[in-house]
C-alpha cells in the first residue's frame, strides 16, 4: 500500500514576492529555504478545495474560497500553497 506524502507548505519559512498581478493570475517569486525557488511563478484563481492558510495573510482559509494557486503542470513543490484573494484587500486597507 502506498502512502501520499505530504507536500504542506511551513509558511513561517517562505518568501513571496508578487511581480504580477490581474483578476484572475499573478506573477510571483517563491524562496523557500532548503525546499524550492521559483523566480517567476504564475498562479491562478480558483476555489479552494481544502482547508489551509494564507501564506501572504497567514489566515485561515476554508474549503469553497477564492484563492490563488500553482498552476504549473508537473505540479510543482509548492503546489498545496494557496493565497486567499482576500488577502490583498485586507493588505490595502492596513
Amino acid at each position: 500500500m502506498r502512502t501520499k506524502k505530504s507536500h504542506a507548505v511551513d509558511v513561517s519559512r517562505v518568501q513571496i514576492e508578487i511581480l504580477e498581478q490581474s483578476d484572475t493570475t499573478l506573477i510571483i517569486r517563491w524562496v523557500e529555504p532548503g525546499r524550492c525557488h521559483y523566480g517567476e511563478q504564475r498562479w491562478r484563481r480558483r476555489s479552494a478545495n481544502s482547508s489551509g492558510t494564507c501564506i501572504v495573510s497567514r489566515r485561515a482559509i476554508r474549503r469553497g474560497d477564492a484563492v490563488f494557486r500553482p498552476a504549473e503542470r508537473p505540479a510543482p513543490a509548492n503546489a498545496a500553497a494557496m493565497i486567499s484573494v482576500d488577502a490583498f484587500r485586507h493588505a490595502a486597507d492596513e
